[in-house]
């Protein structure tokens, strides 16, 4: 096939996986994100040194956010009309591989140039390493998403913590994939490539020699860990709560290299186990905040974290900022693959469909709230120890997070964002504008937290507002009747 038929084959594919809507939007976002840089920079707008040292700290903890969830995605997105039908055509590996390597790097790429892009020239990134090294930060993003994948879960949470670690380095480490957002621009730019191009060129050959699954042969159903509930006694509402609140609906791609070994799954787990889990790593988080702070690298006021020129705000925004940032994006998101997962047929007559997805949307705040108190105990621990900002992200954690991860539900349902999941094994459907309504609800929270963390009271009072948006949701059933209408509509049985 020539160059002209690759590129066709890549474009088919990007097609499958954004819907036309979202593309356009896409462009729209990155070619504004261009223009306004463009701007900036024939403006030669500067700033305080000490503006400028706070937006490379945001930035690279945006960065190392990114890189850790791309690690933990878990393969390339097949969806099932790949292994019905392009998985069929007569092409080569490579030129396969190829086109869902494009796929997938269209699927989070434009976004991720969007994101960042706008603080290249906040953070006097010349115009010459700029372009280059946003193209490569996407390349290592996409890469990734499907070496990593090739490890079992456990070890693919901690390289995926490793990564993100060794991406937030780049505040003083000039030797990381994330460096060149910190002034370190010849050796951030040299580590970048290093990483981005050996990596591509290895999942591509490994994608190449992957073997292909075709039709239903993908179709594996995964083991459940949840727990064996008895609902003797239990009916209607009772016995709904009983199975939302033992248990959490994870969901997300599994598998290696193999395009048809690749595969999406949803798993129910235990919530006292998951929460387990929690309980670790907020305490390894508690044990590196109470070293920093014996060491004295901790700030203790509010004026401490402002000044964006302290080493120990830094350290403060790292260790503290971009954990609750991960956990609420993860519950946040997580929202709808409850929803992918619901069966109307059956869950709307155990209960009235209003009065069904009000409650499931309830209980999933509320797994939301119990998986989110080891970390508010840990920030309460550093608070008491007089970390006095460390007390701004209990409230976002236990308020906010909640009654947007409800939000989110309620939102996921409505505007049918993903279609159900029906295939065990394949990622459910393209990608469309909707799913950006997700993704701004994902954004408030974050950016509330970078403002808790300078005031509490800001926090409470935003905090509070949120939980007012959604209280009245959450006490009427018609909203949710009228989404799970839109349900059915939209192709869920």
């Amino acid at each position: 096939m020539d160059a002209a038929g690759r590129l066709r084959l890549a474009w088919f594919v990007v097609r499958t996986r954004l819907s036309r809507g979202l593309v356009a939007l896409t462009l729209v976002m990155v070619a504004y994100g261009l223009v306004s840089a463009a701007y900036l920079y024939t403006g030669r707008v500067t700033l305080p040194p000490a503006d400028v040292r706070f937006y490379r700290v945001m930035a690279i903890a945006y960065s190392a956010i990114l890189l850790f969830l791309s690690s933990m995605q878990g393969g390339m997105a097949v969806l099932k009309s790949d292994r019905d039908y392009l998985f069929t055509l007569p092409v080569s590996r490579s030129e396969l591989a190829f086109s869902l390597y494009v796929g997938q790097l269209m699927l989070g790429g434009l976004l991720t140039v969007a994101w960042l892009g706008w603080y290249l020239p906040f953070v006097e990134v010349p115009p010459g390493y700029a372009a280059f090294d946003l193209v490569l930060f996407v390349l290592l993003m996409t890469s990734l998403s499907a070496s990593v994948a090739e490890l079992p879960a456990k070890r693919r949470a901690l390289a995926a913590s490793a990564i993100a670690l060794w991406a937030a380095s780049g505040v003083w480490n000039p030797v990381s994939p994330s460096s060149f957002f910190s002034a370190h621009f010849l050796a951030g730019t040299l580590t970048l490539a290093a990483l981005s191009v050996g990596l591509t060129s290895y999942t591509l050959r490994r994608l190449g020699r992957a073997p292909l699954i075709v039709g239903s042969q993908a179709s594996q159903p995964s083991p459940s860990e949840g727990p064996v509930l008895s609902f003797q006694g239990a009916r209607g509402p009772a016995a709904l709560l009983r199975m939302k609140l033992n248990s959490i609906t994870l969901s997300g791609r599994v598998g290696g290299f193999s395009a048809g070994g690749s595969r999406y799954f949803s798993r129910r787990v235990s919530l006292l186990k998951f929460i387990g889990y929690l309980a670790a790593a907020s305490l390894s988080l508690l044990a590196a905040a109470l070293a920093l702070y014996a060491l004295g690298l901790l700030p203790t006021g509010y004026q401490a974290v402002r000044d964006a020129r302290s080493g120990g705000a830094t350290a403060f925004w790292l260790l503290f900022y971009m954990p609750a940032v991960i956990a609420e994006v993860l519950f946040i998101g997580f929202s709808s693959s409850d929803v992918i997962n619901e069966r109307p047929w059956l869950a709307f007559t155990s209960l009235s469909p209003g009065r069904y997805l009000r409650l499931s949307a309830l209980s999933w705040a509320l797994v939301t709230l119990a998986s989110l108190v080891p970390f508010s105990i840990a920030y309460l621990a550093i608070w008491l120890l007089g970390v006095w900002p460390a007390i701004g992200l209990l409230p976002q954690l236990l308020i906010t997070t909640p009654a947007l991860s409800a939000l989110a539900y309620f939102a996921s349902a409505s505007l049918v964002m993903m279609p159900q999941l029906r295939y065990e094994g394949f990622t459910p459907g393209q990608a469309g504008a909707r799913g950006l309504v997700l993704a701004i609800i994902v954004m408030v929270p974050v950016v509330m937290l970078s403002y808790s963390l300078n005031s509490f009271s800001f926090s409470l009072y935003s905090s509070l507002a949120a939980l007012a948006i959604i209280s009245p949701l959450l006490a009427l059933d018609g909203p949710w009747a009228s989404a799970s209408r839109t349900l059915v509509e939209r192709g869920y049985v």
